[in-house]
């Protein structure tokens, strides 16, 4: 009897609720425990953000691992495993008494993280949809936005109501019973697993569409497509991590803290159905189209920048723009490495492709910082920025037009 609803929507549902829970409290929420630890344990605010960039970090050294050990292994022992060293991690931020003791916490976090995250969600949902991968990539990303809109208050009610200490505590038991569950008895590595095909794979052996299976990593090397595609991954990790790290400040600057709360409250919101407009253009018009639609928004976003600082309507519409286009930043790397490679190449060459990421997302915050504080303005690094997003679009455009003569 034929399922009446294709195993690989269960899949993605889990994928919600891992992105939910374990995203944000490294992400968007990561911060909002700053002046609690700092005056709390007396140490500076770079001290405290060291911690993420430790967690940030290693993922440049360890996502070529990490992707081979998934490919390879069994990843619902592996992810489950990683739950549980996640969870516990996040509860020994609670036991810190100096920085070190944050450092090491984040070092442990950010193993179990990149094993539980991110890198499996998009290698499941590569693996289970042919047809209509941008929808699924996008409904799981999409569980990023909707776990910072809702654990944000509770976060916040947390730190108000009980202190730091068992804010972790209870936010890691929270995490533990929503994430361990989905991993357990959700999710499921790939359709072959459970006797199944993608969804769309014997329609695209049909029509001959076929996979890009046969341009392997080792030989991609030598070729200035694949250089293209790193490039563009990092610029993206730059924009991203400059947008969303400066964003906040340079609002608060200029139009006081009230302004600045309702309009991240407006682009995390947008940002959810931004992900999924994003995968229905994708799956409708082509992964071109679809890069070249959120990269322009994207720079829409720097434009409204710089022409914010007298005007307030100006960030209301960064905000619109920044909602709809920040899916360049989750939802467009995997995709853009599926069409590249293929599904079965898919999870070598992406291990390679996110490093390239981490290394933008580690260092963008940090340049636009400098920027900064040699100019005494945001305005110079809001340009940085726009340049940077443009290179981000023909880079990915160029490897994408330029790898299918080898496919």
């Amino acid at each position: 009897m034929k399922q009446r609803i294709f195993y690989g929507w269960w899949v993605v549902a889990g994928c919600i609720l891992i992105t939910m829970t374990m995203v944000p409290p490294i992400m968007a929420l990561s911060n909002k425990y700053l002046l609690y630890v700092t005056e709390d344990l007396g140490i500076s605010r770079s001290a405290f953000t060291l911690a993420n960039t430790v967690l940030q970090a290693l993922g440049i050294f360890l996502s070529p691992l990490v992707t081979r050990f998934l490919a390879k292994g069994n990843m619902r022992v592996i992810q489950s495993v990683s739950i549980l060293g996640y969870c516990g991690s996040y509860f020994s931020y609670s036991l810190a008494q100096s920085p070190f003791h944050l450092y090491v916490s984040s070092f442990f976090l950010g193993i179990f993280y990149l094993n539980a995250t991110l890198i499996p969600v998009s290698m499941m949902v590569t693996n289970w949809f042919t047809a209509r991968r941008g929808l699924a990539m996008s409904l799981a990303m999409a569980g990023i936005g909707v776990g910072g809109t809702i654990f944000s208050p509770v976060l916040t009610f947390f730190l108000e109501s009980y202190g730091w200490r068992t804010s972790y505590r209870l936010m890691a038991a929270i995490i533990l019973a929503i994430a361990l569950p989905a991993a357990l008895f959700l999710l499921k590595k790939r359709p072959e697993d459970v006797g199944l095909e993608p969804l769309g794979g014997q329609q695209a052996a049909a029509q001959g569409m076929g996979s890009a299976g046969d341009l392997s990593l080792k030989k991609s090397w030598g070729k200035i497509f694949f250089w293209l595609l790193l490039l563009g991954m990092l610029t993206n990790g730059l924009i991203n991590a400059g947008a969303l790290g400066h964003f906040p400040p340079a609002m608060q600057e200029s139009h006081g803290a009230a302004v600045q709360a309702v309009v991240i409250s407006a682009y995390s919101l947008i940002s959810i159905g931004g992900k999924l407009i994003l995968g229905w253009v994708n799956d409708r018009f082509g992964v071109v189209v679809s890069t070249t639609y959120a990269c322009l928004l994207f720079a829409l976003a720097f434009v409204f920048m710089l022409l914010s600082a007298r005007s307030v309507a100006m960030l209301y519409a960064m905000a619109v723009v920044f909602g709809l286009g920040n899916a360049i930043g989750t939802v467009t790397p995997p995709l853009l490495t599926a069409e590249v490679f293929g599904k079965e190449n898919y999870s070598k060459a992406y291990g390679i492709v996110n490093s390239f990421s981490q290394v933008g997302l580690s260092l963008g915050s940090l340049a636009v910082a400098s920027v900064y504080d040699a100019t005494g303005t945001y305005r110079f690094a809001w340009v940085m920025l726009l340049i940077l997003t443009a290179v981000t679009l023909v880079s990915w455009v160029g490897a994408v037009v330029l790898s299918r003569r080898y496919r």
